[in-house]
């Protein structure tokens, strides 16, 4: 809070007018710690989770509606499950729902991104005209491979004499990184899709159906511990502090497969974040925004978050809006990679 330096002479000359601003900036302090967005003030507001119901996209937007609730003044904050397609299926629903701010969405930024970029029949709609209202939590991805398999680190998975095999749960970001990351390694790799969700492509993983998966490192921690799984490769800027010895996919390339793989973890930084229609009125969208950073900064929440181990990583809508040229922008250079990605497995 910012100090407030009132001059003792003017207070006792005009007293009756400063403590009238005084109590002014008082009650304004104090009744801004819960934003309100009016649009929604006494309103049902719906969060589309384009992922499964059990996964780590819905529970993260099960334990944020409250909060959102909460600073918005709506009179409920629900989820409404539309899994499918890695997130698309929720998203172009969103896409034709009415841009009045009741109707809103949370899953992973960088599928929506990618699905465009490979040219998915299946997208509706466009990614850099959706209203981008804030991210939640962003961190590094991780390739895993079985405990009990063959492959011990990622020299392993480029040398394998067939292909190696990647349980995926549709066309998401997981999906297009292994892609990417196939294409640069000179890796020959066959993707089975129909999983349902992280826990499925792990399990898939542990019981040797599939050679390795990618998840986020807090869905994967907790079975890299048990023993059921092994890091071999994060996809990061920089190695995951808790396992500095599993080097980052940009360690091991080089030249124009370095950009590429730039391109992929910079849309990686987006990952869980909440969005709504294409022109979504501007009153509206200032004040979800308002909404959501205050729900994502709330202390209560941060230590729920800390106990359910999800972590939180805010960045506000006007920031995460602007990224979406910038990314779109420089990841052309996989646009052909992401296509032949979903060709072969159409």
């Amino acid at each position: 809070m910012s100090k407030i330096l009132l001059d003792v002479n003017l207070l006792s000359r005009h007293g009756k007018y400063l403590k009238i601003l005084l109590i002014a900036v008082l009650y304004t302090f104090v009744f801004s710690t819960i934003t309100r967005a009016e649009s929604i003030k006494g309103e049902i507001v719906t969060i589309i989770s384009a992922n499964s119901a059990g996964g780590m996209m819905t529970r993260y937007a099960r334990m944020i509606a409250p909060y959102i609730k909460k600073h918005s003044g709506a009179a409920d904050v629900r989820i409404k499950i539309m899994t499918g397609g890695g997130g698309i299926r929720g998203t172009n629903f969103l896409w034709f729902e009415e841009p009045d701010g009741k109707t809103i969405a949370f899953t992973s930024i960088p599928s929506l991104i990618l699905a465009q970029l490979s040219g998915s029949e299946a997208v509706q709609f466009d990614a850099t005209d959706l209203t981008y209202l804030g991210r939640a939590a962003t961190e590094p991805r991780v390739l895993t491979v079985g405990a009990t398999s063959s492959i011990l680190n990622i020299n392993d998975a480029r040398t394998l004499d067939r292909p190696f095999i990647f349980p995926s749960q549709g066309t998401d970001e997981d999906f297009y990184s292994m892609a990417v990351l196939a294409d640069v390694l000179d890796m020959e790799i066959k993707i089975i899709n129909g999983y349902d969700g992280n826990s499925d492509t792990a399990l898939a993983v542990i019981k040797g159906d599939g050679d390795g998966h990618i998840t986020g490192w807090s869905a994967s921690e907790a079975i890299i511990e048990a023993g059921d799984e092994r890091p071999i490769l994060t996809l990061s800027q920089e190695r995951y502090r808790l396992y500095p010895n599993i080097p980052t996919a940009l360690e091991v390339v080089e030249g124009d497969s370095r950009q590429a793989v730039q391109a992929i973890v910079n849309m990686l930084d987006m990952r869980r974040g909440f969005f709504g229609p294409p022109n979504l009125d501007p009153i509206a969208t200032e004040e979800l925004r308002m909404a959501i950073s205050a729900a994502l900064n709330d202390p209560e929440l941060i230590e729920q978050s800390k106990l359910a181990g999800l972590p939180l990583l805010p960045s506000d809508g006007k920031a995460e809006q602007q990224k979406i040229g910038q990314i779109t922008e420089a990841s052309q250079i996989i646009v052909p990679i992401l296509e032949a990605a979903l060709h072969a497995i159409l």
